[in-house]
């Protein structure tokens, strides 16, 4: 029987929407314990559907159940926004509101968001901790918690938070606990955290995507940018880069960039809006390449993907294990390709740890002459032209004013002191030693500079507003901002 019937009538309508009619195995696996109401542990591959489990059952006991609450908790800032926008696909037109609780948004309309009282909160760890220690969130009387991609959590040192939000939450609780891979951590927190679980395997925590073929190619550090530049002209479709570090992301990306790529980087160091814009212009296929650190390993469901190039290993095998379930997602066919140079101890690691469900196909490298650079800054289709065009509208040459002050400078009309003359001015000014490098602060010693009496000059600096040249040409004196004070607190 399919479990999907099981489910309430406008979640099967959802489904359809969206054209699915049979479930995952580890959706078929899991919703029903979970309509249960039992606790379970859920591992399998990247790329099975493991959101929609937890999802699709978490809606339906929320729908019959008006007076519940749940806390879904995710490692990454995009895996977190890829929840909430499924959460709203599923029940859109239903009373389930949910919130969006991530570093790097704006907090404040995170604090709006919450005063609504929310029925989900789909958050990272860091920021519910932040919330918490504000008391701007509540979870006395939230009796679900869903915990997924653990693994990645432990990862990155979210434990300690982890346990923290915990302690927050009320007993007994409904818990679930997703996870591609199961290290003795996630074991060691499923026993802390869980209840009497069920467990839920879908195929080997270790093994890689079925349908993904791998491919090597050994080459030296320098022979990896014109290796990658063929593979991306010998290959059609989507490509996800992998490098190790957020400056090798970035310096990459502008390497492709300035040979006709068009590609864009994502990694932690961006702001969320430009994360969050640099994951949509590859979902939509404005930008084709992507090049990424492995933040973007865990969750980012993007179906089009075809091919995923590791240019740097990772540094652990489930990091590879994870970054090439980017491709081959649903039981589409994809491609990855590992570039080997001089890290064959990492490699060896990889091939001890994971279980290749194909063999892996060494190719033999192609270096191509690097061509001519033709950087095109195109990364971001019509927006980014629009965008490039009201700058250059606003590239014009120097104001009238600055026009007239220079002629000003040149005709001898306008003497602007220097040197030696301005500093003793203003040391008499101000009664102490001084330097002077500016046109601001040659226009503040100009009052001083008026006490020798054969001296006639004007003051100004070039740019000035057509206000102040009027004002330094015609000799008037203005008051100043502390005198205009005083004469309106006289009129009062």
């Amino acid at each position: 029987m399919n479990i999907f019937s099981r489910l309430p009538e406008f979640l099967q309508r959802a489904l359809s929407r969206q054209g699915i009619k049979t479930p995952t195995p580890v959706q078929t696996a899991a919703i029903a314990d979970i309509l249960a109401g039992r606790d379970v542990l859920a591992t399998a591959q990247t790329g099975t559907g493991k959101t929609l489990a937890f999802l699709l059952p978490l809606a339906a006991r929320l729908w019959v159940r008006p007076d519940a609450n749940a806390l879904i908790l995710s490692p990454t800032r995009e895996l977190a926004q890829q929840i909430f926008e499924e959460w709203r696909k599923i029940t859109d037109g239903q009373n389930l509101p949910a919130a969006l609780i991530i570093g790097g948004d704006n907090i404040h309309k995170q604090f709006a968001d919450l005063r609504d009282k929310p029925r989900v909160i789909v958050a990272t760890p860091g920021r519910v901790i932040d919330h918490l220690q504000r008391k701007s969130m509540d979870l006395r009387h939230t009796h679900t918690l869903v915990l997924d991609e653990t693994d990645r959590m432990l990862d990155m040192g979210f434990i300690d938070d982890m346990r923290r939000i915990v302690s927050a939450l009320p007993t007994p609780r409904h818990t679930l606990l997703f996870s591609a891979t199961l290290p003795a951590e996630v074991k060691q927190l499923a026993q802390e955290f869980l209840s009497n679980p069920v467990r839920v395997q879908i195929g080997s925590v270790s093994s890689t995507v079925e349908f993904v073929l791998q491919e090597i190619v050994r080459v030296d550090i320098r022979e990896k940018l014109p290796q990658l530049l063929h593979e991306l002209k010998t290959r059609a479709g989507s490509v996800l880069v992998f490098t190790r570090t957020k400056h090798g992301a970035e310096r990459l990306a502008k390497q492709l960039k300035l040979y006709g790529q068009k590609c864009n980087a994502l990694h932690g160091d961006l702001r969320q809006n430009r994360r969050r814009q640099v994951l949509e212009f590859f979902k939509n296929q404005t930008v084709r390449v992507l090049v990424a650190t492995d933040v973007a390993a865990r969750g980012i469901d993007v179906p089009h993907i075809a091919h995923v190039i590791n240019y740097d290993l990772p540094q652990s095998p489930e990091d590879y294990i994870h970054r090439i379930g980017r491709t081959g997602r649903m039981g589409a066919v994809g491609n990855s390709i590992s570039f080997i140079a001089g890290d064959e101890d990492k490699w060896k690691d990889i091939c001890r740890v994971a279980h290749f469900a194909a063999p892996v196909k060494e190719i033999q490298k192609t270096i191509d002459p690097l061509p001519a650079p033709k950087f095109v800054a195109q990364e971001e289709g019509d927006a980014h032209r629009q965008n490039r065009r009201k700058k250059t509208a606003h590239v014009q040459g120097p104001s009238k004013a600055t026009a007239r002050a220079k002629e000003l400078l040149q005709s001898g009309e306008v003497y602007l002191p220097q040197g030696k003359e301005l500093q003793q001015a203003r040391q008499k000014a101000v009664g102490k030693p001084v330097k002077i490098n500016t046109f601001q602060k040659a226009v503040k010693a100009a009052a001083v500079l008026e006490e020798k009496p054969k001296l006639a000059f004007v003051t100004l600096k070039v740019g000035a507003s057509k206000k102040t040249l009027r004002q330094k040409i015609s000799g008037r004196t203005f008051p100043t901002k502390q005198k205009r004070r005083s004469f309106k607190k006289k009129r009062r």
